[in-house]
């Protein structure tokens, strides 16, 4: 078994402690909390900002993680955007209303729902979730992947954009099935509309 490092330890510490207050917290709390000294703090983390960054990253690397599993554990296109859309709800969810707001704030959240990348993971895992259903004959083989996939992900993306209040954070797995359900309706073909309603 690979030896956890204090900082990967650390680390995820820090991410529960920011699922209880935000980021908010400085570097002497965050020591005081993990029961450390400033200064083990500082020699794994030179600045809040990094340590922010670390955590960040450690959570969409986990997400991916999830996410990959969500899709090699799926029957198919249309079976994987489900499995996905309620990984991503999840996880989400678990993040608590106080990080989100503050991750929002950060423009943490940009990353890995940004439309406008194309080089992002779920950018990716959309064009291949699109090219793998039209191979399997299952949608539309005239589909505009990019268009389809940016249209999409913009959804994603506007919906974690902090709205002030987080009216709509509740009812996040209840957006991922609606907005999943509207999407492989727009590209399914009459063999895929049929597994689809079976799905439903």
């Amino acid at each position: 078994m690979p030896r956890v490092s204090s900082k990967d330890k650390y680390t995820v510490q820090v991410f529960e402690l920011f699922k209880r207050y935000g980021l908010s917290l400085n570097m002497e709390q965050i020591a005081q909390e993990l029961g450390l000294t400033k200064k083990t703090l500082y020699n794994n983390f030179t600045s809040k900002q990094e340590l922010i960054g670390t955590v960040v990253s450690y959570f969409y690397s986990t997400l991916e993680r999830e996410m990959t599993s969500a899709i090699d554990d799926s029957e198919n296109a249309i079976h994987a955007m489900f499995n996905v859309s309620r990984v991503i709800a999840d996880e989400i969810s678990k993040l608590g209303e106080t990080l989100l707001k503050d991750m929002s704030l950060y423009h943490a959240c940009d990353e890995i729902f940004a439309f406008t990348s194309r080089s992002n993971f779920y950018s990716k895992f959309m064009v291949d979730n699109l090219k793998r259903g039209i191979a399997e004959g299952l949608f539309r083989p005239t589909l505009d992947m990019e268009y389809t996939s940016i249209f999409y992900n913009s959804a994603i993306e506007l919906f974690y954009r902090w709205d002030g209040e987080f009216k709509y954070f509740s009812k996040a797995v209840k957006f991922h099935n609606e907005l999943v359900k509207h999407h492989l309706y727009s590209v399914v073909n009459d063999k895929g509309r049929i597994l689809l309603e079976n799905y439903m």
